[in-house]
């Protein structure tokens, strides 16, 4: 979506207010922004043009910017102040039913982030999030997150010891993490500590996002295609090798050859059988490095599909990679597939 400047008229109506010209000027540059996807721009020109006009069409225009730029939480904010303005202000209605309507849409995909506390001394731990603490309900820490990465972090009242963890949220996801606190803590008495705290202990207990759902089946259907079509490739290369061995044993009766080496002149047939051979030879070549790479790739695709069946986690630093290159060479071709974690 990309806002019209029509829905700014009720309220950009009365020109000669030098405050006003600039906001409408603002508000049509963030749009042309807009349409070139430059969602940051945009945000940046229309807070400009809120300190100089604030308007419900303006905080709306504000919070689809921040929602284009998965800024979930700070959209909703915005959309919930277009509804606070909107509400019996002349001109403000269109904003309020859009403000409206983008308010259900973002419930459905705003991420969020369970923190389920467990073990003797879960009565002292504080769950924060992202350096916010998140208060309990019946032992679990529930908070609505932006999609993207977030730190976890877990601590034990009275004790230096704590556990801290990145999690990677999607669009629409529910992510649950168990933190098992161990037995209750002992005190301290004037003369020694009687127990040294348990560890805490993190675990995630399950994920929901259709998207991470689908993903392994992408890696392994995804191989599986890659590893055919290099099958496919390499056992093409025999037909170039088998017209390479044919031009060639050409080339040597033409050339009456002794070990590859030709004994009399190379007449225009014999050199065009020659070239006929290192083409084929070129092309074998090629198709080997190729149909190498290929099921190479396809390889690394579907250890990285098992990799995701395996473990729910996913984050930044520990999400494995595949990488495959191909360099042609003069005869032929290297290639080189690698995964990594």
């Amino acid at each position: 979506m990309i806002l019209g400047a029509a829905l700014f008229h009720g309220s950009f109506a009365h020109a000669g207010d030098p405050d006003l010209e600039r906001a409408r000027a603002l508000f049509e540059e963030a749009g042309e922004l807009e349409r070139l996807g430059n969602w940051g721009a945009a945000e940046e020109k229309l807070r400009q043009a809120l300190k100089l006009r604030e308007t419900p069409q303006l905080h709306y225009a504000l919070g689809w910017a921040l929602e284009n730029e998965d800024k979930l939480l700070e959209a909703k904010a915005e959309y919930e102040t277009t509804i606070r303005n909107g509400q019996n202000r002349s001109g403000g209605e269109e904003a309020t039913r859009l403000a409206t309507g983008r308010l259900a849409e973002l419930d459905k995909k705003m991420p969020t982030i369970k923190v389920r506390v467990t073990g003797a001394a879960k009565a002292t731990a504080r769950v924060i999030v992202d350096g916010k603490e998140v208060k309990r309900d019946d032992d679990v820490a529930t908070v609505s997150v932006n999609p993207g990465s977030h730190v976890i972090r877990v601590e034990r009242t009275g004790t230096e010891e704590s556990i801290e963890q990145m999690a990677y949220v999607g669009r629409s996801t529910v992510r649950t993490i168990d933190v098992d606190t161990g037995d209750a803590v002992a005190r301290r008495d004037n003369t020694q500590d009687r127990h040294a705290p348990p560890a805490l202990r993190m675990t995630e207990a399950s994920t929901g996002s259709s998207g991470d759902s689908l993903l392994p089946w992408v890696f392994v259907a995804g191989g599986a295609a890659l590893f055919v079509g290099g099958v496919v490739l390499f056992a093409a290369s025999t037909g170039d090798a088998g017209t390479r061995d044919e031009m060639q044993a050409n080339w040597c009766v033409l050339t009456k050859c002794n070990q590859n080496r030709a004994t009399i002149p190379e007449t225009p047939e014999a050199a065009a059988f020659r070239a006929r051979s290192e083409d084929a030879a070129s092309s074998g070549n090629t198709k080997q490095a190729v149909g190498l790479a290929l099921g190479g790739l396809g390889l690394a695709a579907g250890v990285v599909g098992a990799y995701f069946f395996m473990t729910s986690k996913k984050t930044e630093s520990s999400t494995p990679t595949a990488r495959a290159s191909f360099s042609p060479l003069p005869g032929g071709g290297y290639a080189s597939a690698s995964l990594s974690f």
